[in-house]
């Protein structure tokens, strides 16, 4: 059984066990998400399909980690009018273990 969900303008392909990384939320290891825009879930059977979405339907996962990726470097530059600019950035992301997968009831 598996099951495709929508987090962030991202859409995950995930089975009960599997880890993913999504975009930063708030919370520490251990503390339970709840992800409810669910697109798809195949299972023994038909698969159901949203239109867009699965109304009550949600899968539930568990943080693991929260980390931040590796540096980027963002640099600018101007020729002949004196202008350099160098930043950097590290985007925060959340590990994630999907517990289960309900459908409607």
């Amino acid at each position: 059984m598996y099951a495709v969900f929508e987090d962030g303008s991202h859409q995950y392909r995930v089975q009960e066990g599997d880890f993913v990384q999504v975009d930063h939320r708030q919370g520490v290891a251990g503390d339970e998400l709840i992800f409810g825009k669910v697109l798809l879930i195949v299972g023994e059977g038909e698969p159901t399909l949203g239109a867009p979405e699965i109304a009550g339907a949600r899968v539930v996962a568990k943080i693991v980690n929260q980390f931040r990726a590796k540096k980027i470097i963002i640099q600018k530059f101007r020729r002949r009018k004196n202008m350099r600019r160098r930043r950097g950035h590290r985007q925060p992301y959340t590990t994630v273990q999907i517990m289960s997968l309900a459908a409607a009831s």
